[in-house]
C-alpha cells in the first residue's frame, strides 16, 4: 500500500460511518470527501485497520480572496478506521456517490457472533457528602 507512507502529509481526516449488517454478514464504511478528487482516492487493509487516503483540492474561484470564514479542508487526507472484525480482503466492493465513498467488506465467517440485544435499568441515586 504505497499512499500509506505518505499519512503524515495528511491535512485533514474526514468524517466516516461504520455500521454491521448482521443479516448480510458485512461491515459497511461511508466516508464524507465531498469534492475530493475521484482518481485520488485509495485504500486499503493493514490488518483490522480500514486505511482510506485522497485528495480534496481547492476550487478554482477561490484564488487569492480574502476569508471571512474558513472551515472545509483542502488537500491531502488519510482516515484510519479499526474495524471490529476479520474481513474477507476479497469480498470487497466500493462506490463513490454524492460526495460519499462507501466501502462495503465481507465478514469473515466465524469472526462474528451475533448478540441479543438487551436493556438495563439502573437507578441512580444521589448521595450527599
Amino acid at each position: 500500500m504505497e499512499f500509506v507512507a505518505r499519512t503524515r502529509l495528511a491535512v485533514f481526516a474526514p468524517n466516516a460511518d461504520v455500521l454491521v449488517d448482521e443479516e448480510q454478514q458485512a461491515i459497511t464504511v461511508v466516508i464524507e470527501v465531498a469534492g475530493a478528487d475521484a482518481e485520488s482516492l485509495r485504500f486499503g487493509f493493514d490488518g483490522r485497520w480500514l486505511v482510506i487516503a485522497g485528495r480534496r483540492s481547492k476550487p478554482r474561484q477561490i484564488r487569492q480572496s480574502s476569508f471571512l470564514q474558513k472551515e472545509i479542508a483542502y488537500g491531502e487526507f488519510v482516515k484510519r478506521i479499526r474495524l471490529p472484525v476479520a474481513i474477507k480482503c476479497d469480498a470487497v466492493s466500493a462506490s463513490y456517490e454524492d460526495g460519499f465513498l462507501t466501502i462495503v467488506a465481507a465478514i469473515e465467517p466465524g469472526a462474528y457472533a451475533r448478540t441479543e440485544k438487551s436493556e438495563l435499568h439502573l437507578v441512580i441515586t444521589r448521595t450527599h457528602s
